[in-house]
């Protein structure tokens, strides 16, 4: 049991720090590869985020664990808006300051929540199907080439040296960093589902869904103590169509029969309910920033962070 809890802590400390090296690197190879600053927001930015989300799924795959990829997908997600945006909300509230939104941002708003239904309708149907896959990845793609088309940024990106000496192979050391991070969470959380027998859903809403999305809940934080708050709201709906579009699919790519095992919708009903109305809430609340300017929510803060908890409930 020892052994589950150091590889689970250690893979968490692991990704913390590679996921945001990934990001810093992958954005000045981008820069050195001649590529334009849009692209690097709506695809480098979103895979560094994401990918803890990936290897992770990844390597449930490998062991046929496909109940565990779908909670750590609706866990993942549901966390980056209650926890991660909550927080940030309860924060900026406390020092009584005034948030707003540009305009810009409606339309991916409107992008969010098509995705979410998407989702729900592939994890309603069958999520575990090279069909379900392919639906995800021309969904995700088309949503790319409508940023790249419109030219908007979905992430926010710093300001960096074009000029740094070795940044791909950082990039690359980074990445590997990161796949192991990924297993080892993965082999505590496998260590955790056998010792304690859990369940795959409520591992994966837990405890790979809080591990893989700490490279949200570092740059929120970044973002934060730079009172830069705007930029959150495009960095986790980033994430969160990056999370649903391509995670999801991973899945479905390996044609295996054991993923589906202990599959049941009516056991994951609930927490998509959960998932979609807090995304519906989010969007509303971004949407209303987008028009005047406002005093950030307490109320609302507290809302977003007592949604996770509850939801722990249904998991469980």
């Amino acid at each position: 049991m020892t052994l589950a809890f150091v590889s689970i802590i250690s893979g968490i400390a692991l990704i913390w720090i590679s996921a945001e090296k990934l990001e810093k690197y992958s954005v000045l190879a981008a820069k050195q590869f001649g590529m334009s600053p849009f692209l690097i927001g709506s695809t480098v930015i979103a895979f560094g985020t994401s990918a803890p989300e990936m290897l992770t799924t990844f390597f449930v795959s490998l062991e046929g664990q496909g109940v565990m990829v779908i909670g750590n997908v609706i866990g993942s997600n549901v966390a980056n808006l209650s926890l991660v945006f909550g927080s940030m909300l309860f924060v900026v509230s406390l020092k009584k300051q005034k948030t707003s939104q540009p305009n810009s941002i409606n339309k991916n708003l409107l992008i969010l929540m098509l995705s979410s239904l998407l989702v729900w309708c592939v994890i309603a149907i069958d999520p575990f199907t090279i069909i379900s896959s392919i639906v995800l990845l021309t969904a995700l793609f088309s949503v790319i080439y409508y940023w790249y088309k419109n030219n908007k940024i979905m992430s926010d990106i710093e300001n960096t040296e074009s000029s740094k000496k070795n940044s791909f192979i950082k990039l690359v050391i980074s990445l590997l960093c990161l796949v192991f991070a990924a297993w080892l969470i993965t082999t505590g959380a496998n260590l955790i589902l056998n010792n304690f027998n859990l369940g795959q859903l409520f591992i994966g809403y837990t405890v790979l869904a809080i591990g893989t999305s700490l490279p949200e809940i570092a740059a929120s934080v970044s973002l934060a103590l730079k009172s830069r708050y705007e930029a959150v709201a495009g960095t986790l709906i980033g994430s969160n169509i990056f999370n649903g579009l391509c995670v999801l699919a991973i899945p479905g790519l390996f044609v295996n029969s054991r993923m589906s095992e202990g599959w049941e919708y009516s056991e994951w009903s609930s927490l998509l309910v959960i998932l979609f109305g807090i995304t519906l809430i989010f969007c509303t609340y971004i949407f209303m920033l987008s028009k005047r300017t406002r005093r950030a929510s307490l109320s609302l803060s507290i809302l977003f962070l007592s949604i996770y908890f509850i939801s722990l409930i249904y998991a469980y």
